[in-house]
């Protein structure tokens, strides 16, 4: 599978593409991050229900950040006294954001700062050693424990080993843990001068080249493409300053000066974000609907009969489905409780075969997704953690005229709001396509993750000829 990064500084996005399709899409929202540092004073104290409200003032419309009580251990110094007992009105605290703001929700904060690197993450307020879920040997978890123990005696604060670190040295990762001992002694600097300012931002990651390579770079990425030569001295700057072409030579770096959004078909993939209705292969539509922490994702077979076709059909069409699901859940980074209506089976063999494929797909997310089983109204309620704004929360805030022009393009007829996010030249050349492919006895589609095994399907004269009739042709078995 070919792995590519496109980063557009103009636009400040950039795009994580497997095959040439958008797997994960980031905007450098410039108002708002999770992940800032502020200094805030507290506003409001609420004792009943444990929260704290401290004014960080990130824009005209969230003003205030909410700390739970809980959040507040690290300050005491003494086990037994309480969380809320240890801050007072106006008081000024060092808080960050851990959690974006949900529509009319403000956003949560913490005072256990914590500062992001590409191999380690550095707490200074606690003294846990964590290790990614992502790293599973044993001998490698080992290793960086003992790394752990023989850093802690140098320094002070928690340590949170990434899934990157074991892939470099033992002396980069060192020299990455003293340059966030250095950013830490800066922001500690700063907080205590006597300034007059009620809030401010202390710490903010303002470059989308940095974010991407700490964040989002990995060994499977085979190229890079940019559209600024600056941004492409960015980008080599930041592999050199990581170590990152030591590793991965061959890596491929490039720019697209004109249209590189358009290249990469980056527009067509936001507006299939922005669209409720997505097609599928072979046959059918799937509407997706969004409310707040609720979305609702309805499978609709088209004009499909079962009675004039086998059981065995209804799976397929279901498992193909789930895999385009799994894809638009992925890329719109869709959170909260998910109910899926699949296309009704009576068979239970049926559905627990299509529970697995759901299992296999979402295995790879990196969100925490589980998948519950059929309900008795034979609906799938899966739950996903939010782990940021979703991509339609995105657009709208980065660009706010985009909903009218989308709307306004269709209401015109100037595009087709189905036919709109079609990969292909046209839709008659889809379907000939996908006859090709049920010809050769396999069903394909846009592969989500590389370990999804492909569904096989038999070779029927009569899944031809329905898809023949949805366009009133007739062509011959090939």
């Amino acid at each position: 599978m070919e792995k590519n990064i496109v980063i557009s500084s103009l636009n400040n996005l950039a795009a994580i593409l497997h095959d040439n399709y958008l797997y994960e899409f980031i905007i450098n929202d410039s108002t708002y991050q999770v992940g800032n540092i502020y200094i805030g004073t507290i506003a409001r104290i609420f004792p009943t229900i444990k929260a704290v409200f401290v004014g960080i003032q990130i824009n005209k419309k969230y003003k205030n950040g909410f700390i739970h009580a809980n959040d507040l251990f690290l300050l005491r110094n003494k086990k037994n006294v309480p969380s809320l007992s240890v801050i007072v009105l106006k008081q000024k605290l060092c808080v960050q954001v851990i959690k974006e703001a949900f529509f009319d929700k403000n956003p949560r904060l913490t005072v256990n700062v914590s500062i992001p690197g590409r191999y380690v993450i550095f707490s200074p307020l606690n003294k846990i050693v964590c290790i990614s879920r992502r790293i599973l040997h044993n001998n490698e978890k080992e290793y960086l424990k003992s790394l752990a123990l023989l850093i802690r005696p140098l320094s002070f604060g928690g340590i949170f080993f990434r899934n990157n670190a074991i892939q470099v040295s033992t002396d980069v990762i060192l020299e990455e843990w003293e340059i966030l001992k250095f950013l830490l002694k800066l922001i500690i600097k700063i907080m205590n001068q006597n300034l007059k300012l009620q809030s401010f931002l202390l710490y903010q990651d303002s470059n989308i080249s940095k974010k991407i390579i700490r964040d989002f770079y990995h060994l499977q990425i085979s190229s890079i493409f940019v559209d600024l030569p600056q941004a492409l001295k960015k980008i080599r700057f930041y592999l050199e300053y990581w170590s990152c072409l030591t590793f991965n030579p061959n890596l491929k770096l490039l720019v697209v000066s004109k249209q590189l959004l358009e290249r990469f078909k980056i527009h067509s993939a936001i507006a299939q974000a922005y669209s409720f209705r997505v097609e599928l292969l072979p046959a059918g539509y799937i509407f997706i609907e969004t409310f707040e922490a609720l979305t609702i994702i309805d499978v609709n077979s088209g004009i499909f009969d079962k009675q004039k076709h086998p059981i065995g059909l209804v799976l397929i069409l279901n498992c193909s489905a789930a895999k385009e699901i799994a894809y638009q859940i992925k890329t719109r980074n869709i959170s909260g409780v998910i109910v899926i209506d699949f296309i009704d089976m009576i068979s239970k063999k049926d559905q627990l075969e299509l529970l697995r494929y759901l299992h296999k797909l979402f295995k790879y997310d990196y969100a925490q997704t589980q998948v519950v089983q059929f309900s008795e109204l034979g609906l799938v309620e899966v739950t996903r953690k939010r782990t940021g704004k979703s991509i339609l929360e995105l657009i709208i805030n980065s660009y706010p005229n985009f909903s009218k022009v989308y709307s306004a393009m269709c209401r015109i007829k100037v595009i087709d709001p189905t036919k709109f996010l079609s990969e292909k030249s046209s839709y008659l050349t889809a379907r000939l396509s996908l006859i090709k492919t049920y010809s050769s006895a396999y069903f394909e589609q846009r592969t989500f993750t590389p370990d999804v095994k492909v569904i096989q399907c038999t070779k029927e004269t009569y899944v031809l000829n329905y898809i023949m009739r949805q366009k009133k042709m007739k062509i011959n078995v090939l």
